[in-house]
């Protein structure tokens, strides 16, 4: 997955920081759907519900912490199931589960804490 990021926050990034959270989303996108286990996911950057009950928000227009991303089938991040189409973010997580939780996942397999990347004093179990 080519990871193309051009917003103006990413480029004030130092390269070191950019580096980083480019090499994250390519081994998220390189994981399996985190709800069906398909291959060729989507990536979903996670906002409000469960993120924003954890103490995760983002301010009206702000893009999401890009550590803060889940690997979806597209069908379940737009259209009529998406979490970012019809479903809507509350809905979706009670058929599939926590955007908070997934993240947790996502932490564990690759094996470092994604929240505490994104500056979040949040623990993950099975986690040093």
């Amino acid at each position: 997955m080519r990871v193309n990021r051009s917003n103006k926050a990413f480029k004030r990034l130092d390269l070191k920081e950019r580096k980083a959270i480019e090499a994250h989303l390519e081994r998220v996108g390189s994981l399996n759907c985190v709800v069906t286990g398909y291959s060729h996911p989507t990536l979903h950057h996670c906002h409000s519900g469960s993120m924003s009950a954890n103490g995760i928000n983002r301010g009206g227009s702000q893009r999401p912490s890009d550590w803060f991303v889940i690997p979806i089938v597209a069908s379940l991040h737009v259209g009529n199931g998406g979490i970012d189409g019809s479903l809507g973010v509350l809905s979706w997580e009670k058929l599939y589960g926590t955007q908070f939780e997934h993240l947790k996942t996502i932490s564990r397999v690759l094996g470092y804490n994604v929240f505490k990347k994104a500056g979040y004093d949040i623990e993950v179990e099975g986690l040093v």
